[in-house]
């Protein structure tokens, strides 16, 4: 008994240690107990773990191996697993390497566990404006109040406007309901940068579940064109009919942007008349705006109610010598449903434009018509002679996203991102000819995967992955069990990346020995995206890698796959 208790203590002495951050003392206490109780399973997990926390990971992932029968079960020992795991996300947060730091960020970030806090915390207020802008969006998708309290201030202290936007937006993503006045001064000031005041009409529109009607005319009346924009946005969110009236004025107002706003509640809300004045009449005065933006969206509405006077208006814009405007127009054109299918058919014909043309095969296949003619468009524009890189272009109007030659600049937080986004543009295609079934569709795959380096960093990842349909990825998984290794390799990336898919598992660990060190950081980044048990065994031996950044990304994976 009083062995035992010796043993207890010595435990205790250790993790005392560690509790008032004498990490040292850890060690050295934990080394002495050990030559007392060399085979005691709680000594060796407190020396393992001090170890880690004074980062020595390499020693402790060596002494794990030494000690591997004492933690043996019928599974692994997910808790000492984990703790190696963060021992190599913590070390590599104190790199003097900037890459080595913002993996780590990220790959404790997805963890979505609670020992990634302290950590986000640090990193809000570090003094790099590169790792501070990303550390606020991974901590707008944790609750605590830590985070909040730390976003809270930098919205009051932050100078960098690109790290100040993403701030803006994680308050709205949040729903941090204090921060209401402070969004609306920024909407309201005319000195407010453009993107800045989007975001936070964005943010503040998220938070509005109900609004009384004085709210909405103090917001309608303002003297402030963000806050009457603002006005719109709040109506149209809450699908406020019995408010309608007191935005019809703002059809009229002397900013294009709140014309803009209006037009659009108009049309998502489907709004047929106001005070029994049609809601054609109330919009006749927008279709010769002379805002391009306006004028189109207005013939958009003017679609969805009075069919007649909005085909005229849109042929008109198809028509026109701005490529831009036509593109536009088609974008406006395709996600008017059934009101936009006689004119998309009859201008699908005669458009020269090989990006309008696209625009309208998407709005035609989404209604199931035209099938076949729209998906050889697609098919084609994919083979073009002169490839360019490609884009969503949203830029006249958030509701109409149109397919446009890229314009997007490279960014120091993702490598090579204008490819980045040309590769998820293209996908997007791909996945469309994939679902309507398409026959030429897996050739498409193929060809893409084949003449493209598909790799998606972590930060890609954290900014523009999200979850595909089952459905989308049909004909790339069909090519899990291609001859070429190579494709292989890049559809089970894409599945893993975009679909979470099992069946990816496999192809990836297979290959991992005999790729690059760029692919086999890609390779541990799906895998974590996929979270599958199977690869514990796998991510386990990746930690004795000699690199570390390719440990930082197998740690992070192998905490996501044990917890997933």
């Amino acid at each position: 008994m009083a062995d035992d208790m010796t043993e207890q203590v010595a435990v205790k002495r250790v993790y005392d240690h560690l509790l008032i951050r004498d990490k040292i003392s850890a060690v050295l206490e934990a080394k002495q107990a050990l030559e007392l109780f060399p085979e005691s399973k709680s000594l060796q997990a407190s020396y393992i773990r001090a170890l880690c926390e004074s980062g020595n990971e390499i020693e402790a992932w060596e002494q794990w191996e030494r000690k591997a029968k004492i933690f043996e079960g019928s599974q692994p020992d997910r808790q000492m697993l984990e703790m190696l795991a963060w021992g190599v996300l913590n070390k590599a947060d104190g790199s003097n390497q900037l890459s080595i730091r913002l993996t780590a960020l990220l790959g404790a970030a997805f963890t979505h566990d609670a020992k990634a806090v302290p950590l986000l915390c640090a990193h809000l207020r570090s003094s790099n404006a590169m790792l501070r802008s990303i550390a606020v969006k991974l901590a707008a998708s944790y609750g605590d109040a830590l985070l909040r309290d730390e976003i809270s201030r930098l919205l009051k202290e932050e100078k960098v406007w690109y790290v100040r936007l993403n701030v803006i937006k994680a308050i709205g993503h949040l729903r941090i309901e204090e921060l209401r006045p402070q969004l609306k001064e920024i909407v309201g000031n005319p000195k407010t940068l453009a993107e800045e005041k989007a975001a936070a009409i964005v943010s503040l529109v998220s938070m509005y579940d109900a609004i009384d009607r004085e709210e909405i005319v103090r917001l309608a009346r303002s003297d402030r064109a963000g806050l009457r924009q603002l006005a719109c946005e709040v109506v149209c969110h809450l699908s406020g009919h019995e408010h309608i009236a007191l935005i019809a004025p703002l059809l009229q107002d002397a900013s294009p942007d709140v014309r803009l706003s209006a037009l659009n509640a108009f049309g998502l809300m489907r709004v047929a008349e106001v005070g029994g004045v049609p809601a054609v009449k109330l919009i006749a005065g927008n279709l010769n705006d002379s805002s391009p933006a306006v004028a189109i969206t207005a013939a958009w509405c003017a679609l969805l109610t009075d069919p007649a006077v909005g085909e005229k208006k849109l042929e008109e814009w198809l028509d026109h010598e701005n490529v831009d405007y036509v593109r536009q127009a088609a974008a406006a054109l395709s996600v008017s449903g059934t009101y936009g299918l006689k004119l998309s058919s009859k201008k699908i014909k005669t458009l020269k434009d090989p990006y309008a043309k696209v625009n309208l095969a998407l709005g035609l296949i989404g209604q199931r018509t035209h099938v076949k003619q729209s998906c050889q468009i697609l098919y084609d524009a994919f083979f073009e002679k002169n490839q360019v890189l490609w884009m969503w272009d949203s830029s006249f109007n958030p509701l109409f996203r149109s397919l446009a030659p890229s314009r997007v600049s490279h960014i120091e937080q993702i490598p090579h991102y204008p490819m980045v986004v040309d590769q998820m543009t293209r996908l997007e295609i791909l996945s469309v000819l994939s679902i309507v079934r398409f026959p030429k569709a897996q050739d498409a795959v193929k060809s893409f995967l084949q003449n493209q380096t598909w790799g998606v960093t972590g930060a890609a990842a954290a900014t523009l992955l999200q979850e595909g349909d089952d459905d989308d990825l049909t004909a790339v998984r069909g090519l899990l069990n291609d001859a070429d290794e190579k494709i292989r390799v890049q559809a089970a990336l894409i599945l893993a990346m975009v679909g979470g898919d099992p069946a990816a598992v496999k192809v990836l660990q297979e290959a991992y020995s005999h790729v690059d060190r760029e692919m086999k950081v890609h390779i541990l980044e799906a895998l974590a995206h996929v979270g599958d048990a199977q690869s514990i065994p796998f991510l386990t031996e990746i930690l004795k890698e000699p690199f570390q950044i390719l440990r930082v990304v197998a740690a992070s994976a192998l905490i996501q796959c044990l917890y997933h």
